[in-house]
């Protein structure tokens, strides 16, 4: 017999043993010398300069893993807005405004799929679990002719698919919410990811902060992804996302009555094909639904301009067919067609009957298609310049509109670590999200272009520089941009929200502009990351009927804005991040003064009026927060466990997100008098929160 003895870094060594003269146990000792073991040559290659990036931003989950949040998982939202140009209008406003943009400008893709209110309340979380995301992208401007439909930016969010190695999944129990993932193999070739969440912070709130008088909220959702490769180089995958949201006012805010709540729902089904020649070719076919109704009450008869009702349910079927295709070295040319019906029933109105619901003839009801197609060529033009340039074409059916969109980009590098870029683009928007300016509630009315209703416009451009230093460990950036917008609508000052009078007669339209300076610094690599970010920013309006034809600031118009972001690696199994935000307050608009209006009909009595001249003329104090989160992994039965603890604003700070004008009465030597009261309402105090996350 021959024992064969090997060791990697070590000689093979070879020992004969003759067992048939054996009398005895026998005993071996083998003393085995270190050898180089030689390898062929490895090359590997890659690009320096392989895209233009301007104004874009490519975020991995796991960068994000580490920062605060309120749920004690990844807060993409939330962390999205702690970059510079991304802001937010209040502690409850849902969406990004970018750039001086309102959430609609922002398309956000999941996918492939649009998606009209992607983030739960305040941005604390995004209705996609941060479980099932591989990739997040952001664009905020000048983005290439494959996107359309919107004018501001873009958030591309790719889901990852499932393992095909075995089942695992993980489940994460809160103090306010708890989550659950399951993936693995559904056959050999195909896989399956599902991920849900469901927050329940109304029922600690009514449990153990029963005299609060902060707004009651929970949230439920879910993602699905299935896979399946049905040949070497086809690929079919169906992704799904739902996801319920539901706002009310307390008990103990009598003057005050709000019942808001959104839903989403969308389904895709993708087929990827891999041709000949390097030629992709990507098959999308999606159904889009989603549904937002607030209601609002103040409980006084008199004062109404608060008193509100909104409905918006939309539905959009889409087919999406997308080419990719090397043309030479260094020049991608990407190509495709999209058709897409949009049906939408909408209603406003300052009050609210359960005939609303049922009574197709208060509705408006809107049918718009929409058909597109794009080109763009991406080169590489020597060693240091890289362009794209491309073109889009729109046509609306109903108003019979079409829109010629031209998009160019380019990145020039004078060193390997110093470059600058510059972009100029157009894109239309063919959908407004029209709010209530005097409410600061969610009161959101999607409304389409129509023959009377004009697409949105953006011409926007960009400039930038961008430095690395010590081995790229420690990143610069300066980008200033502009952008001019054409046919913004706006609610009109004195609009009747009769469910009779047509939605059309109570907008307004107007043109606005933006410009701002975002300055950028970050390190990293290393055990301790995190980067700086501040804004400048600059956010108009002008609209011949509203504000006396005067340029307004919109109340997302925020003058300042920094972030520091901090992320460290304590040990192997113990982390921490800490987040602390500054924003210049919000504009509201508040009424200088009332006026005693007299009836003239018979036996009439009077009522008193608030007075509102001029928009967003008073700012709400300073929005800032500080939060920190801490991490601690180890293994128990050989399985990863994780306990979190997140501390939201930490000094508890009151910020506002809404506020109303409230009526105190008092009888004083028999007469009556009435005070009107400014009442702000604030979210979240400070907040722990301890969870436990484990493997299944």
């Amino acid at each position: 017999f021959y024992l064969i003895f090997r060791n990697i870094g070590y000689k093979t060594i070879t020992k004969e043993v003759n067992f048939k003269n054996l009398s005895k146990s026998l005993r071996l000792s083998i003393r085995m010398q270190q050898a180089d073991i030689e390898l062929k040559e490895v090359i590997i290659k890659g690009k320096l300069y392989d895209e233009v990036n301007i104004s874009t931003i490519n975020i991995s989950p796991k960068l994000l893993s580490h920062l605060p949040s309120l749920s004690g998982e990844i807060s993409i939202f939330k962390s999205l807005q702690l970059l510079p140009g991304v802001q937010v209008a209040s502690e409850i406003s849902s969406g990004l405004y970018i750039r001086g943009g309102s959430p609609d400008q922002t398309l956000t893709l999941l996918d492939g799929m649009p998606l009209y209110n992607p983030s739960h309340l305040g941005n604390f979380t995004s209705t996609f679990n941060s479980n099932a995301i591989q990739n997040i992208k952001m664009i905020k401007g000048n983005f290439p002719a494959e996107y359309g439909g919107r004018q501001g930016s873009v958030l591309d969010i790719k889901l990852r698919s499932g393992k095909k190695s075995k089942d695992q999944g993980s489940f994460s129990l809160g103090a306010i919410n708890s989550n659950l993932s399951l993936e693995g193999p559904l056959t050999d070739n195909a896989s399956y990811l599902i991920s849900g969440r469901w927050m329940y912070f109304d029922i600690l709130q009514n449990a153990l902060l029963s005299n609060a008088s902060s707004p009651n909220y929970n949230y439920k959702d879910m993602n699905i992804k299935l896979t399946y490769p049905i040949a070497k180089d086809n690929i079919i995958s169906l992704s799904a996302i739902f996801s319920k949201d539901h706002l009310y006012s307390s008990k103990n805010q009598p003057d005050l009555f709000y019942d808001i709540g959104w839903q989403n729902l969308a389904i895709n089904l993708n087929w990827l094909s891999i041709g000949s020649n390097s030629l992709f070719s990507n098959t999308t076919v999606s159904y889009v639904n989603y549904t937002f109704e607030s209601s609002l009450n103040t409980g006084t008869s008199d004062i109404t301009s608060s008193d509100y009702y909104a409905s918006s349910r939309l539905n959009d079927f889409i087919l999406k067919k997308d080419f990719l295709f090397d043309v030479f070295q260094d020049n991608k040319l990407k190509s495709g067609i999209e058709f897409v019906m949009h049906s939408y029933n909408i209603l406003a109105s300052n009050i609210y009957n359960s005939f609303f619901e049922v009574d197709s003839e208060l509705r408006n009801s809107i049918l718009a298609i929409e058909t597109s197609a794009f080109v763009q060529l991406e080169s590489q033009i020597g060693a240091r310049l890289h362009t794209n340039v491309g073109g889009r074409i729109t046509y609306l059916g109903k108003s019979k509109y079409v829109a010629l969109e031209p998009r160019i980009s380019f990145s020039y590098s004078v060193t390997d670590d110093f470059s600058f870029k510059g972009a100029f683009s157009k894109a239309h928007q063919f959908l407004h999200l029209i709010i209530r300016n005097d409410i600061s509630l969610p009161t959101d009315l999607w409304y389409p272009s129509t023959e009377n209703i004009k697409p949105g416009l953006s011409t926007q451009f960009a400039f930038g520089l961008e430095n690395f230093f010590h081995n790229r460990t420690y990143q610069i950036s300066l980008e200033g941009y502009y952008r001019d917008m054409k046919n913004l609508y706006e609610f009109k000052e004195n609009a009747n929200f009769s469910p009779y009078e047509p939605i059309e007669n109570l907008f307004t339209r107007g043109d606005g502009e933006a410009y701002g300076i975002e300055f950028f610094v970050s390190k990293r690599t290393g055990d301790l990351t995190g980067w700086v970010g501040y804004t400048l920013a600059w956010t108009k309006r002008l609209f011949e009927e509203l504000n006396h034809g005067k340029v307004f600031f919109p109340k997302y118009d925020r003058r300042h804005d920094l972030s520091i972001v901090v992320s460290y690696e304590i040990s192997n199994s113990f982390s921490g991040g800490l987040t602390w935000t500054y924003a210049s307050g919000q504009g509201i608009t508040l009424p200088p003064g009332q006026y005693l209006f007299n009836n003239i009909a018979l036996n009439s009595g009077s009522s008193v009026h608030l007075d509102f001249k001029e928009r967003n003329n008073y700012r709400l104090p300073s929005y800032h927060k500080l939060d920190i989160n801490l991490k601690y992994n180890f293994l128990w039965n050989d399985k990863k466990m994780e306990i979190y603890l997140s501390l939201f604003n930490v000094y508890n700070r009151q910020n506002p997100f809404a506020h109303y004008i409230s009526r105190d009465e008092s009888k004083t030597n028999d007469e009556k008098k009435q005070k009107l009261q400014m009442k702000r309402i604030t979210l979240f105090p400070f907040i722990p929160t301890i969870g436990i996350k484990f493997n299944l």
